[in-house]
């Protein structure tokens, strides 16, 4: 029983981090948290490279439908959540913290950044009036893959969310 326990510990903890990285969001670039005003954003896209248990290079554009900041919280959504065309998701919020996803149907990997907290991400965003750009990276990151098992994989997601 110990061992199927240990087993399931990073699947545990990757489910009980996804609600708060999605929901609570998060934290900004190397030299600060980003301050990002209310606005509903127009355009953009998000280059997304996937290595290790699952490749995927790509880029997808920006879901102006699903996407807003309300000058607390930003959710920038890139494609549709469990697409087989692939998403990403990067969310800012009140705790200055970050959290980013990627996936491709079934395939799901999320990581984030908090302050004050080892993490498995590092990157950088910039924020004017009209334009939140950025770029993360994560690294041996648990993910959930197609077939239900799970794996290890890096990625990288480069992006730019006009309004």
């Amino acid at each position: 029983m110990r061992r199927l326990s240990l087993r399931l510990l990073p699947v545990m903890v990757m489910l009980s981090l996804f609600p708060t990285l999605l929901a609570s969001a998060a934290l900004a670039q190397t030299s600060g948290f980003p301050t990002i005003s209310e606005r509903q954003f127009t355009g953009g896209s998000a280059i997304v490279t996937v290595t290790g248990s699952t490749k995927m290079s790509q880029t997808i554009p920006l879901n102006t439908k699903a996407s807003y900041g309300d000058g607390e919280v930003t959710w920038l959504q890139f494609g549709e959540s469990g697409s087989d065309e692939g998403d990403a998701l990067i969310t800012y919020g009140e705790g200055k913290e970050i959290g980013m996803s990627v996936g491709k149907g079934k395939f799901i990997a999320t990581g984030g950044i908090a302050p004050g907290e080892k993490s498995l991400c590092s990157g950088k965003v910039k924020a004017t009036g009209v334009l939140v750009a950025g770029e993360y990276t994560c690294t041996g990151v648990t993910s959930k893959m197609h077939d239900g098992t799970l794996g290890k994989v890096d990625y990288q997601i480069k992006f730019t969310a006009k309004s």
